[in-house]
């Protein structure tokens, strides 16, 4: 078989198969957001286009994780298939090496990088940054339609109220009874005669603006109460709060919303107390890592493909699952020594991809040579320490 037909051909069993894993693993990881999103439909009224411009401001962020995923299997698969059918075994004894098979592997994963680097790099951070503001405006939206005259409104975390008159989109609010039990080891009682909900972009909050009122606050460790007279006072509700499961961050830029330039600045500007400047490093090294890890993903697939004659899918997703257990210990354990001063943040960060890159560079070599690789073997040999398996000079065929 002439090389470009070959090149063709990998590249032909290889892209249908990644297309179809990069629509199951985006569905599956947004399955649980398109939940929460219809929930807000259904039982709340938002608008459908607000609830779609949520769900396509995360997609960003899931496909800069999937897409390695997606590269492994894909070219895993194929080499399973071509490995089963026997096509690898004939083109072997045709004279036609690994090596000679790998460049569409090689440049499939490189382009895979490539668009990896593009989500990663440059906009996911953006698109987190919008969804958090988006998501701003929702709470706000939810929260207009939570509140309802002469009924115990129990929507946002922590706080229970009670509006005696409510004009028409809860603008203007009259006879506001709130109890705020947030705070650890004491409870406030709020009363005012007029109240409005309102947003503060700035500090990224619901603020609800009462007038004309006092506020009794109650220690659960004492039995006096202090009473506080206003003529003005806000109530600040971080998003996501009246959101189950939701965070208090404000709409403040996180590690995940500042853009790939802002991440060394901030860790230069952040002091070594604050915790910081290792996170904000780490987030940057972790962002330039994952096109690596696409590319490094299609290198270990093809060893593994060649090496069992299996098949199915089912064998295929469950090696794939394994080397991303594998890859995901080695990184979590790296982004673990770095946050505790043991390892530096690049190295730390780094480490899993250059294992697995070795990894699959040294399985291409011995399937290449015909030394099958069977890792029950080398477990076995390591455990009752009987010395390196055997080699053989002959194809694996089974």
């Amino acid at each position: 078989m002439r090389a470009p037909i070959l090149k063709r051909y990998i590249a032909s069993e290889i892209l249908p198969g990644f297309l179809v894993n990069m629509l199951v693993f985006t569905s599956i990881m947004l399955m649980a957001k398109v939940m929460d999103m219809a929930n807000l439909v259904i039982s709340k009224g938002v608008g459908l286009s607000v609830v779609i411009e949520i769900l396509l401001l995360a997609t960003p962020k899931v496909l800069s994780m999937t897409l390695p995923m997606g590269t492994l299997l894909a070219v895993l698969t194929a080499f399973l298939r071509l490995s089963a059918d026997s096509e690898l075994t004939v083109l072997r004894a045709s004279g036609v090496s690994l090596y000679q098979m790998s460049p569409p592997v090689l440049i499939f994963g490189a382009t895979v990088g490539l668009l990896t680097a593009v989500f990663s790099l440059w906009l996911a951070p953006e698109a987190n940054w919008r969804f958090k503001a988006q998501l701003l405006d929702l709470a706000k939206a939810r929260a207009d339609l939570a509140i309802e005259e002469q009924t115990f409104v129990r929507s946002f975390q922590g706080l229970v109220m009670y509006v005696s008159q409510l004009t028409p989109g809860a603008d203007q609010m009259r006879q506001v009874f709130i109890h705020d039990g947030r705070s650890e080891g004491e409870a406030a009682v709020i009363v005012a005669q007029r109240g409005q909900l309102g947003l503060d972009r700035d500090k990224g909050a619901l603020l609800f603006h009462l007038e004309d009122g006092v506020i009794d606050r109650v220690y659960h460790d004492s039995p006096n109460t202090d009473s506080i007279f206003f003529q003005t006072y806000e109530l600040k509700i971080s998003p996501g709060e009246e959101f189950e499961g939701g965070d208090d961050q404000g709409l403040s830029r996180g590690r995940s919303e500042f853009t790939t330039g802002e991440l060394l600045l901030q860790a230069d500007r952040s002091t070594t107390e604050s915790g910081h400047r290792v996170t904000y490093r780490l987030e940057w090294h972790r962002r330039w890592a994952l096109p690596f890890t696409s590319f490094v993903m299609a290198l270990i697939g093809l060893p593994l493909g060649a090496s069992f004659r299996v098949r199915g899918r089912n064998f295929a997703l469950l090696m794939g699952l394994g080397v991303f257990i594998v890859y995901y210990v080695l990184f979590s354990l790296g982004w673990s020594l770095a946050e505790s001063g043991l390892a530096p943040p690049g190295p730390a960060i780094w480490a899993s991809n250059v294992i697995l890159a070795i990894l699959g560079g040294y399985m291409l070599r011995r399937i290449n040579r015909g030394v099958p690789v069977d890792p029950l073997e080398y477990l076995r040999r390591l455990v009752t320490g009987t010395g390196k398996p055997r080699s053989t000079s002959r194809v694996k065929t089974s």
